[in-house]
């Protein structure tokens, strides 16, 4: 992939990129001209009388007038390239890091944190579809204006070029200084603005926990303490960027005092201004202000522009860190003894020395029903992780169906493996398309039988629109049970060779519950590992692993764990003495 992002997705917008200038370039030549046209009228029409001068100043005036409409026309047509391009590149750009996200480990989006992927597709995206605009639009018209109003005075008077020129110089200087040191303070504004969006997001995110633990005034702190440091960071910036527009009108009224002083009686020539020229100077000023202005301003944009860009472009130089491997086929042959082994396999996280998991060793044949209980921490998630390449192995090595997982395409394994995390993920949209999640080619039909199995049909059918009920936000009009049967639903339809149920049923009463462990049970050629803290969830497992401290302890039936492994015992006991 070209990490040289910007260039990249500018590519097929380059004739706009190109043209865009062009035309913008052809209007600010009508507009140096019309100073010009205007000095004729007065000059040559008014001032001389009106007597038989009406064609001095009717024609000059239509002239005027067309080049007001062929200046209206092809900025029309600029402005017009100039949207297209920067929103285009914008929406291929957030398209483009919507994927590069796609295709980065759990390991990757945790290192580069989730504020800073917001910021990317949002704010820095946005950074550079204005400098974009500004590049085709401004970039080129306010110097060349500045440039060519100079180039224009020295026709009507040296010595007002001059002023002009020396005004320009003494302005460019302190906006240089204030440009050096405002695009040091953007970076700092940047990454304030980081810290407020990351800490937006968590708080959002836990809004219930937060309020729960009557923690609403110290996050409030919180916030306004890296809200504060923004604010003055931003100040600061805002500081040094309001003292252009004084200095530059400071300077360029300086100058225009001169240039009427000079209209009045010329010391330099001792030849007066008419007043067409003295007109045509003062409108060549009033360029040159507004044009200094504007490309300080399209400076400072395109400063925030190159500071997304950095951050962008270090973004796509992201190699991930789990690889693709060849094998596509997932209709490979297998010894079925081992659908899954795990060999010797540890496991850390890269800013830890301590692992999570130790030494895993164990098979999965095919059609059988494995169990993995144990506390929390004790790494039974770690596995389903693993399992799933989020993450890599640290050492060992995992098979599937006789290959290390390493050499599966990424998309082939996952396509064969279902999986319903203890986390339910509910999406916008209706219960068949977060059901068609699973497996987008199949009939409505199928979606009923799937939501069947998973006990949700009772539910779902209670809506007048049922399979097609429309779901808001993160599932919040269902309740936690609901939501997990949508989840279920969505891996039973999937028909993959492993099913893996991650603490899945949590939300469930017992009955349902044993209803779909029931229907789960009946797939004779299905593959199922179920992890629960409830261990009468697992007593018809094949069998269960009991794990602690990230170590499996013991591995049995569970009448042979009631026998041989204190740890499971006193789980079974604790749970049927609660429950009765």
């Amino acid at each position: 992939m070209d990490t040289n992002t910007i260039k990249y997705s500018l590519r097929k917008y380059k004739l706009y990129v190109i043209f865009g200038p062009i035309f913008k370039s052809i209007e600010v030549i009508f507009e140096l001209f019309t100073p010009f046209v205007i000095r004729y009228i007065i000059d040559e029409g008014i001032s001389a009388g009106l007597e038989n001068n009406y064609l001095r100043i009717i024609v000059p005036g239509i002239i005027l007038v067309l080049m007001c409409l062929l200046s209206f026309g092809f900025t029309f047509v600029c402005q017009y390239l100039s949207s297209v391009c920067s929103q285009g590149f914008g929406t291929d750009l957030r398209n483009r890091i919507y994927k590069k996200i796609a295709t980065l480990s759990s390991l990757d989006l945790e290192k580069i944190g989730k504020g800073n992927l917001l910021t990317l597709i949002s704010n820095d995206t946005n950074r550079l579809q204005l400098g974009i605009a500004n590049l085709i639009r401004l970039a080129i018209r306010a110097p060349l204006l500045v440039v060519g109003s100079l180039i224009m005075s020295i026709f009507i008077s040296i010595e007002a070029f001059l002023i002009l020129f020396i005004a320009v110089i003494i302005i460019a200087i302190p906006i240089i200084l204030i440009f050096y040191f405002s695009s040091r303070q953007i970076l700092k504004v940047q990454e304030s603005i980081d810290k407020v969006s990351s800490l937006s997001n968590d708080d959002l995110a836990g809004a219930r926990v937060i309020r729960a633990f009557n923690k609403e005034e110290y996050e409030i702190n919180k916030f306004k303490k890296l809200s504060n440091q923004y604010y003055k960071d931003a100040k600061v910036n805002q500081t040094l960027n309001a003292l252009v527009n004084p200095i530059t009108y400071l300077v360029l009224n300086t100058a225009a005092i001169f240039v009427v002083y000079l209209g009045r009686d010329n010391i330099f020539a001792n030849v007066p201004l008419s007043a067409g020229s003295l007109t045509a100077l003062i409108q060549y000023l009033n360029q040159i202000t507004t044009a200094l202005i504007v490309t300080f301003n399209v400076v400072i944009v395109l400063t925030k522009a190159q500071s997304s860009r950095e951050r962008v472009n270090d973004f796509f130089k992201i190699v991930p860190s789990i690889q693709d491997g060849s094998i596509t086929n997932k209709d490979i042959e297998y010894d079925e003894n081992e659908l899954v082994k795990f060999e010797n396999v540890s496991f850390k996280y890269s800013d830890s020395e301590k692992n999570v998991v130790n030494n895993l060793d164990f098979s999965i044949k095919k059609g059988e029903k494995i169990g993995i209980i144990g506390g929390t921490g004790a790494g039974k998630t770690t596995i389903i992780k693993l399992l799933e390449r989020f993450f890599d192995v640290t050492s060992g090595k995992i098979l599937f169906k006789g290959h290390d997982i390493k050499d599966f395409n990424i998309k082939t394994l996952r396509e064969q493996i279902s999986l319903v995390s203890q986390k339910t993920s509910i999406f916008n949209g209706t219960i068949k398309e977060n059901v068609l999640m699973g497996k987008d080619d199949i009939s409505d039909e199928e979606v009923v039988e799937a939501l069947k199995e998973a006990d949700a049909y009772s539910f779902v059918f209670k809506y007048e629109d049922n399979i097609n009920h429309e779901i808001v936000e993160s599932g919040k009009n269902l309740s936690g049970g609901q939501k997990q049967r949508i989840t279920i639903a969505r891996a039973l339809i999937k028909k993959s060779d492993l099913l893996i149920l991650d603490d899945s049923t949590s939300a469930l009463d017992f009955l349902t519950d044993k209803k779909i462990r029931e229907t789960i049970a009946s797939k004779k050629d299905l593959t199922t590992i179920i992890i629960s803290q409830r261990a009468t969830s697992l007593k018809e497992c094949n069998k269960i692993l009991v794990m602690d401290k990230g170590h499996i302890v013991n591995i049995g039936t569970h009448e042979e764990l009631l026998k041989n492994s204190p740890i499971y015992k006193e789980i079974y006991e604790s749970q049927v003495n609660t429950h009765g």
